[in-house]
């Protein structure tokens, strides 16, 4: 993984996403990896339609929805609204992360940190008194 020589607006890949997420939910992750592989090690152009529909072509998305839906701006609204209750949790950036509803944790970690993150919250969690 390298950092890209620029950094290019993202505002049609993850409407290309959302659409991938709703037609084809088990996919979304190969999705991600694919635009994650596109914008770190390819260095391609995640504003493209053309490109952003194409890495959904064997994953049950009709690359014309894609299209459309980027031609339109139609999930723009999803997407800023997404980005409304990220930054209320407090995200500056990506990647954040939040963790069992309680916890945003902002930037790259590596496992251990989640590991340590995961067991401070359980072991909080088998702390607290039951409700009445």
């Amino acid at each position: 993984m390298n950092p890209p020589s620029r950094f290019q607006p993202t505002r049609k890949a993850h409407q290309a996403a959302l659409v991938v997420e709703h037609v084809s939910p088990k996919a979304i992750e190969t999705y991600h990896d694919r635009l994650s592989a596109a914008i770190w090690v390819e260095e391609r152009d995640i504003e493209d339609s053309a490109f952003l529909s194409g890495l959904a072509q064997d994953l049950d998305v009709p690359p014309d929805l894609i299209e459309r839906v980027l031609m339109n701006d139609e999930l723009w609204p999803a997407v800023v609204s997404s980005m409304e209750r990220a930054h209320a949790w407090g995200a500056t950036g990506t990647p954040s992360w939040v963790i069992d509803n309680k916890l945003m944790v902002p930037g790259l970690q590596d496992d251990e940190f989640f590991d340590r993150v995961i067991e401070k919250l359980s072991v909080a969690t088998d702390n607290e008194e039951p409700s009445k």
